[in-house]
């Protein structure tokens, strides 16, 4: 059931189709729509079974056909498709039906005023997993494609309650049952914690009966969109065999790709980290260029992830060709280079150790996990990510960084302290730090809390070594730093209070004043401990330089981490904008390596992110690998490249890196 790990061409093919169009489905033709997959070099494709509309794309006795379609949508490109040895996937729309609802109304979603989830003039009509929806139509409707078609695997689209809350006659019949009391406003007001947990155990009993359905009848992967992702609920993941992470520039971040497949990667599981061809979301009936969806799909594969690009079906049942010749020449680069990313192991060095407070209908994210990913990509540092408690041991891992939002419990504490004693160097922002209790904080990081600051942000002292490549002054920082009593510490830097405040009557040429009285309390502090070192920043740098882009805070920690950290497995001087990771296959170690650049951006509030319409070559990048070598390969060119040694340091000059390049050292 594993082979969707070496599924790297994946396209997912939306077709969320309406019945009003006159040219609805009219132009259908299942030999066209799968050879245009096939041109593309398409491996797996996830075809529709029932849309958001509540239509369904194939010959049903249960659900509602799309009056459009004469003949079986799904049935012919499975047919099609497997000719052509492309898997497919049943994608099923659960938490969306507008057909459903409208003719059931009792099936819908009522939220804590009372208003039915009725879309608003949008697509969004939600019927609830606790009414008889479940029972009358989404399960025996899955079973019966499941039981009608060979298919490869399930795709269970929207499988939440939006929010987890949900106050219609089913959910307070069943909450009442479940907990002797009722669902009502001011109990979700009282105890949020309480309704949305009911709502997460009400998605993932639904998720479980269709698991079971499905299984009974052929043992084929379900896949369910958001299972997996960082923060998801372990009663969700347990149904899903593969894990579903939504992944776009426009949604937040290019940067999302990379976070999202360097936590991947830590799973027993493979997981599709889904990008789409269009610009700006599902169904924008634009084309990303292939620049950037080379990028995009780069950085998934070259971190671990499974590339899986979303697509959508014209609404008279074809194909554009033109998306396609996009398509084919994206996939033709992946088919280039899969075979050294598929399957790969991440050499473990840095555990990020990280919170994620996404929602399912938004992706907005833990920005203090961003900042802190942003920071360690641009630094070309080697580091994976973990969520909260969930990581195993930290026995290979030389660095664990804790942002200031994370979250653990007292079993990750002992484990993190007995990485410090034992040798291992940890670098810990604002809060973090007191998610250890005393006396342990005093011992482990060597400072003593006293209070926050009142101020919305301060400066730090310069100090030589981290202050490198930027301006020699006290440096700013946002966000209230905590102002801590050094003990056995080193310090650093120091805090240094802003000369005032812009509060009126009072007021500056800038909101934050200059630099005024330097503390005593500590910006960034040293603590030996054990055979390890502890490193405290006051400041919550992470959330501020994700916020701010102040790219000097993320120099300082940098070039802290690089002062401390003397094991590093490789370094590469400037570039910041190349991404790099090592992995290891086949007992060889591949330096991936992939280079970003994107286009100015207009107006930010309209324009959303800024689009990549031409990467140009990075020329001459000076790679230091801190291990011995006999042989160096330059891929996909399988080019051998020359290298030179210096006191055990070997030094490789890769002459040219376009979008994606991988070393191969052996």
């Amino acid at each position: 059931m594993d082979w969707m790990a070496d599924m790297m061409r994946g396209v997912h093919l939306d077709f969320h189709m309406p019945e009003f169009p006159r040219e609805a489905i009219k132009n259908f033709n299942a030999i066209e729509h799968v050879a245009e997959l096939k041109r593309a070099n398409v491996n797996v494709v996830a075809v529709f079974t029932k849309c958001h509309f509540g239509n369904a794309f194939y010959n049903t006795k249960i659900g509602h056909k799309h009056s459009g379609l004469e003949t079986d949508y799904f049935g012919d490109v499975l047919e099609e498709a497997h000719k052509q040895g492309i898997k497919v996937l049943a994608y099923y729309s659960l938490g969306t039906d507008e057909h459903a609802v409208t003719h059931n109304p009792d099936w819908y979603q009522i939220d804590e005023n009372g208003n039915k989830r009725d879309g608003n003039g949008t697509v969004w009509h939600m019927p609830c997993i606790n009414s008889p929806y479940k029972e009358e139509l989404a399960i025996p409707q899955i079973k019966e494609f499941t039981e009608k078609y060979d298919i490869d695997g399930v795709y269970i689209d929207i499988p939440y309650i939006v929010h987890h809350t949900c106050f219609c006659r089913s959910c307070k019949k069943k909450f009442k049952q479940e907990y002797g009391r009722e669902l009502t406003r001011d109990l979700l007001e009282e105890n949020r914690e309480m309704v949305v947990s009911f709502g997460q155990k009400s998605a993932a009993r639904c998720l479980k009966e269709i698991r079971h359905a499905v299984k009974e009848i052929k043992n084929v992967p379900i896949f369910i969109n958001g299972a997996w992702k960082m923060g998801e609920p372990e009663i969700v993941n347990q149904q899903s065999d593969i894990g579903v992470w939504e992944s776009q520039p426009a949604n937040g971040s290019y940067l999302y790709t990379s976070m999202k497949s360097r936590y991947a990667r830590q799973l027993d599981r493979p997981m599709l980290i889904q990008t789409v061809r269009f610009t700006e979301g599902w169904g924008l009936m634009s084309c990303k260029t292939a620049e950037q969806l080379k990028y995009e799909s780069a950085t998934i594969m070259a971190n671990g992830g499974i590339v899986n690009i979303g697509d959508q079906v014209m609404p008279d049942g074809t194909l554009q060709k033109g998306a396609y010749d996009i398509l084919k020449e994206v996939f033709e680069f992946v088919e280039q280079r899969e075979e050294y990313a598929v399957r790969q192991r991440s050499i473990p060095h840095i555990a990020l150790i990280a919170n994620y407070t996404s929602q399912r209908y938004w992706d907005n994210g833990d920005f203090a996990t961003l900042g802190a990913s942003k920071m360690l990509i641009e630094g070309h540092q080697q580091f994976d990510i973990y969520y909260n408690d969930q990581f195993k041991n930290l026995d290979n891992y030389k660095v664990v960084i804790l942002p200031e939002t994370v979250r653990l419990n007292e079993k990750s504490i002992e484990q993190i302290i007995d990485f410090v004693h034992r040798g291992g160097l940890l670098l810990a922002s604002q809060n973090a730090v007191l998610q250890f209790n005393e006396p342990v904080r005093s011992d482990l990081f060597g400072v003593e809390f006293h209070e926050y600051s009142t101020y919305s942000f301060t400066y730090m002292t310069e100090h030589a070594d981290l202050w490198k490549g930027t301006a020699a002054i006290p440096q700013l920082v946002d966000g209230e730093v905590l102002k801590m009593f050094p003990a056995t510490a080193e310090i650093l830097s120091k805090i240094q209070w802003p000369c005032g405040e812009s509060v009126p009557p009072r007021a500056f040429r800038h909101p934050m004043p200059p630099p005024g009285d330097v503390s005593i309390f500590p910006a960034i502090s040293l603590n030996h401990y054990g055979k390890g070192k502890a490193i405290f920043f006051a400041a919550p740098i992470f959330e501020s330089y994700w916020n701010t882009n102040h790219f000097w805070v993320k120099n300082i920690f940098n070039n802290c981490l690089d002062f401390y950290d003397d094991s590093k497995p490789y370094e590469l001087d400037g570039f910041p904008t190349l991404e790099v990771n090592l992995a290891e296959k086949n007992g060889k170690q591949y330096l991936h390596l992939i280079n970003y650049q994107s286009s100015h951006m207009g107006n930010r509030q309209q324009s959303i992110y800024e689009p990549i319409e031409q990467i140009n070559p990075v020329h001459d990048v000076k790679i230091t690998w801190n291990g011995s070598v006999d042989k160096v390969l330059l891929l996909p060119e399988r080019k051998e490249l020359s290298f030179t040694v210096q006191e055990n340091k070997v030094e490789i000059t890769i002459p040219r890196i376009h979008i994606y390049s991988i070393l191969e050292l052996s």
